[in-house]
């Protein structure tokens, strides 16, 4: 074991895969792992602000033509991408990196 991983805080994603050999697709799998709860994270940080704005599921699905099931699946991280997928690997193409905000004037959070 390595000296970094006495000290848990300074321990980087680097010195991991360094030190645990992962394989490319082992970081691909925590990478994508990682990827998803920092989206489920975001995407729960709207259901909060829809409960602030004392909205429910139901008015958010009525407003947006969809059910209610759905709402609560897109508040859940549980998000049909492919669309989305296709234009970030666009821009990755383009040496860019797609972007995702919501911006509600006095507040904004970064979606993706």
């Amino acid at each position: 074991m390595t000296d970094h991983l006495k000290d848990p805080q300074a321990v980087s994603w680097g010195d991991l895969a360094e030190d645990f050999a992962f394989t490319d697709a082992e970081k691909d799998q925590i990478q994508k792992g990682a990827q998803a709860m920092v989206l489920a994270s975001r995407v729960h940080r709207l259901a909060e602000l829809r409960k602030r704005q004392h909205t429910t599921q139901v008015q958010v699905a009525e407003a947006m033509g969809v059910t209610q099931a759905r709402v609560s699946r897109i508040e859940k991280g549980q998000l049909e991408r492919s669309e989305v997928d296709t234009l970030a690997a666009y821009v990755k193409a383009l040496g860019g990196k797609l972007k995702i905000v919501a911006d509600f004037g006095d507040e904004t959070y970064v979606l993706g």
